[in-house]
């Protein structure tokens, strides 16, 4: 089952590609040290250079415990392999924290039906080979240049070159580095660029191993929570197979550089992007919160939990009746002991099948060496409760997990990867909609049930990557038993709140009912209707009934408050479209009924755009050499900086038709979605004349088209966005040109940004506190964003002010473009009413054509505005045009 991804995904992998791509750029035009260049630029943070690594990119992406960080690697490798290296086959090895692990991602990368087997088919298409480093040893036909993309799955132990205690070389991993006879066939016929590269022995010979063949491959290493993996050793014995990149994908990076440190030096993970847990609920990866109860002793932590679970299932069969889904419940129970007594598993087990009539059928103990889950599909079996100590088998994970009771020692680090790796995660990654479901329960022993929180928050912090804000949220502490029966969707009110007072759209989500004096949600409010109903209710028990429905129901992450503490909304008129007497919102789709001429797309690439020699560094060119019957060869003029450029440099692919290269790039060019209303029948004659122009026109030769193909693809990209820019132009003018009251802004199709739906990525943390800011949290901000910002809030003209999300989800308002959507930077309330959206550039980048895209459609929206809202656009700190933009309305 293919799974989609998420918000988050989406955008971190975006910022690798972005990473990635600039790195390739900067280290084409010279530029040293490209990885750090490209990381200050993207990020403005130091790049921290880990030994052996100099010049390679060694980068972490950081994604909390239960954010899907395997299917995010899977989908990175293909990413990685296209914008870094511009091929289409690379090598991968991908390193597991453990043997389990490792078992557990090979079985999923192998399985043609599995979502991580599908997301590397969808990046690198369907020839793969996902191999252990021990077959690779035996295989060398899947490691020779040329040949499929391959994913060699290991752990640090199996490669690790020399032991950490003594740094003796290990007898175990000695056949990895020594010569192999397998290995011949995989480094026969290199260039001697290449094999200059490789490790050679003491007579100068190039040893035919299996490190040597990866090192031909320039491997992107995937480190799955490199815990253990980040000392000098270690760093060593990776370096050893040459790679172009690793990613690490981690909850808790290190983030102390103690490089010199006498006895025990650290290295920080240069951190390219961060996903906050509030994220993964956000999307529904997770359940938050966490109720968390205490009780007295061990018999009421069992009572509660098994009341909770069959609450809990009732819930599922009578709101959300999902086939295969049904709670499970964890329980925590003690080590036995010589000293005192315990609450064993053997013990919780006897209680819940004598004391509280569970079957026995339903129960399974994981603890030391008795495992009933081995083997177990949990899903299909009749199993409810799961028994354990202090941790799961590693690598058991059960979605359908909701409740944990607790007699053990909650704030341990083991008992908090079990309670976030095992209840948090959310079945199918899709969200119910129904509260009581969508949230997680905990029971524990504690005579102090706030300070057992605070201690599960801490170490959820320390242990599971969440931010603190999302930790500081996460737990919904009661003091008093919650009935099982919950109350997440309905509140009791005393008498029927008005109905002609009730706003439209919350009447949308509500019913009354007269038996139990009780009003049922539907669908989940927001504090702004809720407050409007607080208006409506008659007692002042009722308005304090509202206010206990809020603070149980709020979102994870929304500060804790009353409903009257909350800002007062912003509404941003939005492009409106009118036919026929009906309006409808302006979107992207609106841009994009242009046609598609291909025949007036330019097929000219000049010799500037795409040089007809490979370039391979400071002097360095190749060429193709014509041999007559043996085919094209490569003709290297001078040497010079190869690496980027190695695997173009020994490709085998040199053979195809005019006829597959353009297949190649149409699909290249459609990749992901892109140019969706082009059809193939438009785009492949269009791609063959560029391919045929290439050859007949400019000369050069098939071959090298095809070994430098994705560098001629980006080529090809731009000229298919300019050509739709153009013809988006010509149809949106005619569009006003035939009809130019047809498109307005529109203060009664407003979005409504209200404080408590306002979810920015990554929150602002600068050294400037600003007064302005419409509401709590602010999203963060580059250093010139930030200095924008400042002017905008001391501003005497400026009422208050937004930093825009740049996502949907995130509570971001957006203007339509093709393709996509465009988030300004900035959303402006002035003192007289007036709306300003504000945009800001930095000059290399203001002139795109994409940006200006963004500058038209800005203007477009003020411009129809009757009301005078205005548009901001801002470059390279021009703070005139700023005050232009934020001038009273008698300043016009």
């Amino acid at each position: 089952m293919r799974l989609a991804q998420k918000d988050y995904q989406l955008e971190s992998l975006e910022m690798l590609d972005n990473y990635a791509a600039t790195v390739r750029q900067l280290t084409l035009a010279g530029v040293p040290h490209a990885e750090a260049t490209a990381y200050g630029e993207i990020t403005e943070r130091k790049y921290y250079t880990t030994p052996d690594f100099d010049h390679v990119p060694y980068i972490c992406l950081r994604i909390p415990t239960g954010g899907g960080k395997t299917l995010m690697a899977a989908h990175a490798v293909g990413r990685i392999g296209r914008r870094l290296l511009g091929i289409d086959n690379p090598a991968c090895l991908w390193v597991c924290p453990s043997t389990t692990i490792r078992d557990q991602t090979l079985k999923g990368l192998q399985d043609s039906h599995h979502p991580y087997r599908l997301a590397l088919e969808e990046e690198l298409g369907t020839a793969i080979e996902v191999l252990t480093l021990e077959e690779a040893l035996t295989r060398p036909q899947y490691l020779r240049v040329g040949g499929p993309a391959v994913v060699i799955v290991t752990t640090i132990q199996s490669y690790r070159i020399r032991s950490e205690k003594d740094g003796e070389q290990l007898e175990t991993t000695r056949k990895i580095y020594d010569d192999n006879g397998y290995m011949t066939a995989p480094l026969e016929g290199l260039p001697r660029e290449v094999l200059d590269s490789l490790v050679a022995d003491e007579k100068g010979l190039v040893q035919l191993s299996l490190a040597n063949a990866l090192r031909v491959r320039q491997p992107i290493v995937i480190m799955d929570e490199a815990h253990n993996a980040r000392t000098p050793t270690s760093f060593e014995s990776l370096a050893r197979f040459g790679p172009s990149f690793v990613l690490e994908m981690t909850a808790t990076p290190e983030l102390k550089h103690e490089p010199d440190h006498r006895t025990k030096p650290t290295f920080a993970s240069n951190v390219l992007h961060s996903v906050s847990a509030l994220a993964l609920k956000n999307e529904g990866m997770i359940k938050l919160p966490v109720e968390l109860e205490s009780r007295g002793n061990a018999l009421e932590i069992l009572a509660a939990t098994k009341s909770r679970r069959e609450a809990l299932e009732w819930k599922f069969e009578t709101d959300y009746p999902e086939p295969g889904i049904r709670p499970i419940a964890l329980v925590a129970a003690q080590s036995a002991s010589k000293t005192k007594e315990t609450f064993t598993p053997d013990w919780v087990k006897e209680q819940l099948i004598k004391t509280l009539g569970v079957p026995e059928e339903e129960i399974a103990i994981s603890y030391r060496s008795t495992d009933e889950l081995a083997s177990v599909d949990i899903q299909s079996s009749r199993i409810n409760y799961v028994i354990t100590v202090d941790r799961l088998r590693e690598g058991w994970d059960c979605p359908w997990a909701y409740v944990l009771g607790a007699i053990g020692n909650t704030a341990t680090s083991t008992a908090v990867e079990q309670l976030i790796g095992r209840i948090l995660r959310m079945p199918n990654a899709n969200p119910t909609g129904v509260p009581a479901l969508d949230r997680a329960y905990a029971f524990v022993l504690s005579d102090d049930v706030i300070a057992t929180a605070l201690k599960l928050r801490d170490k959820m912090v320390e242990t599971c990557g969440f931010d603190p804000r999302s930790a500081a949220d996460a737990f919904r502490v009661s003091e008093t038993h919650r009935e099982p029966t919950f109350g997440f969707d309905r509140m009791p009110l005393s008498q029927e709140p008005d109905p002609k007072k009730i706003s439209p759209s919350l009447a949308t989500k509500i019913h009354w009912e007269p038996e139990s004096k009780e009003i049922v949600f539907d669908a989940p409010p927001t504090a702004a209707e809720l407050r409007q109903l607080q208006e409506t209710v008659a007692t002042d028990e009722d308005k304090a009934a509202v206010d206990a429905y809020w603070e149980d129901n709020r979102q994870v992450g929304v500060t804790p408050r009353s409903l009257g503490d909350f800002a007062k909304p912003f509404r941003i008129p939005r492009l409106v479209v009118r036919r026929d007497g009906q309006r409808s919102l302006l979107e992207p789709i609106e841009l994009e009924t242009f046609a598609w001429d291909m025949n007036e797309c330019s097929i000219e690439i000049s010799e500037a755009e795409f040089p007809s020699s490979m370039k391979v560094g400071t002097g360095a060119s190749i060429d193709i050499e014509d041999r007559g019957k043996q085919g094209a060869g490569l003709q290297v003029e001078m040497t010079g900086q190869i690496r980027m450029r190695q695997l173009e440099l020994v490709s085998a692919d040199d053979n195809w038709t005019a006829i597959e290269a353009t297949r190649w790039f149409d699909r290249e060019l459609h990749r992901g979605g892109s140019f969706m209303t082009l059809a193939a029948k438009l785009s492949q004659p269009w791609l063959l004349r560029v391919v045929n122009f290439l050859t007949d026109d400019r000369g050069i030769a098939l071959p090298m088209l095809n070994r430098r193909r994705h560098e001629l693809m980006a080529i090809i990209r731009t000229m298919a966005q300019d050509h739709a820019r153009g013809q988006l132009r010509k149809a949106t003018k005619l569009l006003f040109d035939v009809h130019p009251e047809s498109v307005q802004t529109d203060d009664e199709f407003a979005l409504v940004i209200e404080e408590d739906r306002y979810y920015p990525g990554q929150l602002y943390d600068g050294p400037f506190k600003f007064k302005k800011h419409a509401f709590d949290d602010i999203g963060s901000m580059n250093g010139e964003e930030m200095e924008c910002a400042t002017r905008i809030d001391s501003h005497e003209n400026v009422h208050r002010w937004l930093r825009n999300p740049e996502r949907k989800n995130h509570g971001g308002f957006s203007l339509p473009k093709s393709p996509g959507q465009f988030f300004p930077d900035f959303i402006v309330e002035l003192n007289d009413g007036r709306i300003v959206l504000v945009e800001y550039k930095n000059g290399k980048l203001a002139s795109h054509p994409d940006e200006q895209q963004k500058k038209d459609i800005g203007e477009l929206w003020a411009k129809r505005s009757a009301q005078g809202h205005t548009f901001g656009w801002i470059i390279d700190r021009d703070w005139p045009s700023l005050d232009r933009a934020l001038a009273a309305k008698e300043a016009f």
